[in-house]
């Protein structure tokens, strides 16, 4: 058996926000369960209207950085998980330091 090859290009660091994802004029509700500068990693009630590729807003509300939004590419989905490469930095900058 063969070792899966990492592609992560920064740590992930454990969270758990609210989320708010708009596909097109959809809006789905989920929770992010990590996050990285380029990434979230989402759980979500549905997720078939989240196609690899597909581009997507994502409303983040936490409580220790305040609420951001993202534009992320849909990068990998399974059952109810999703994860999300965005196009700018997540600020994660405060918690990597704690």
């Amino acid at each position: 058996m063969s070792a899966i090859r990492e592609r992560r290009r920064h740590p992930r660091i454990a969270v758990s926000w609210p989320v708010r994802v708009w596909i097109d004029d959809e809006a789905l509700l989920g929770r992010a369960q990590d996050a990285s500068r380029h990434g979230l990693w989402l759980t979500m009630p549905t997720t078939t209207s989240l196609k690899l590729g597909k581009v997507c807003w994502i409303d983040v509300l936490s409580e220790e950085l305040g609420s951001f939004t993202v534009a992320g590419e849909v990068r990998y989905v399974s059952g109810r998980r999703v994860g999300l490469e965005t196009t700018r930095p997540v600020p994660i900058t405060k918690l990597e330091k704690e």
